[in-house]
């Protein structure tokens, strides 16, 4: 009996502040439905704002403009997203805190994880909240269900923080420059936000590379 093959793996970088990441994330979805446990998903933090400081004018006006954008895309979410986060007042300063909450929440489960993202997702970009700051943090966590006490032990531990900083510099000397992207089989790497059909192409087109040697570049770039 021939061995089961192993699963593809495919890491996707992404922010839970960036609306691009929020529109992928559902498009994906569809894709882990489609191809079940041919596939395996690793979700890492890439924070876009990765240190804590205030945004300029000119900075604000640029994540106003990319969720303007973002509200052009067709899924009917893409029509409840807001520029409030940038435009309210209380933008947040850094991803890190939020980005550290997911990696608390990780340790429970990647159901746990996935949970606490969305709604962070959903407060952040439809309804102008900053998710960074620790109250609405430890809320969201809490409405989602966590054990709170290790949650908080975790969110709090500077391992945490170091581990979103030591992932941004590896994905960094990787190639990755910004979010969404996706890293297929350690082959393919795709930037931005792209349609169902082209995720799939590239995912199928790894799947029938997966035996094939290897070149000489570990990634391929998808521009």
């Amino acid at each position: 009996m021939k061995p089961l093959p192993k699963p593809l793996q495919i890491t996707v970088y992404q922010d839970v502040l960036c609306a691009w990441c929020y529109l992928a994330d559902l498009r994906l979805e569809s894709l882990k439905q489609e191809f079940g446990d041919i596939l395996r998903w690793r979700v890492r933090p890439y924070p876009l704002r990765l240190h804590d400081k205030r945004p300029t004018e000119k900075e604000l006006r640029g994540l106003t403009e990319e969720v303007r954008r973002a509200q052009q895309e067709p899924e009917p979410v893409a029509k409840l997203l807001t520029t409030e986060l940038w435009q309210g007042g209380d933008a947040p300063r850094t991803s890190v805190p939020a980005l550290a909450a997911l990696e608390a929440a990780r340790l429970q489960s990647p159901t746990a994880r996935a949970y606490l993202a969305r709604a962070m997702q959903r407060a952040a970009l439809e309804q102008g909240v900053n998710v960074t700051r620790t109250d609405v943090i430890f809320e969201l966590a809490s409405r989602v269900g966590l054990n709170m006490g290790p949650f908080s032990a975790a969110y709090h531990s500077e391992d945490t923080r170091k581990l979103i900083l030591d992932e941004h510099q590896l994905a960094a000397s990787r190639g990755v420059r910004g979010v969404p992207t996706i890293v297929i089989g350690g082959r393919w790497m795709v930037c931005g936000l792209r349609d169902v059909s082209e995720y799939r192409e590239h995912i199928l087109t790894c799947i029938g590379k997966l035996n094939a040697p290897r070149p000489g570049s570990s990634e391929r770039m998808v521009h």
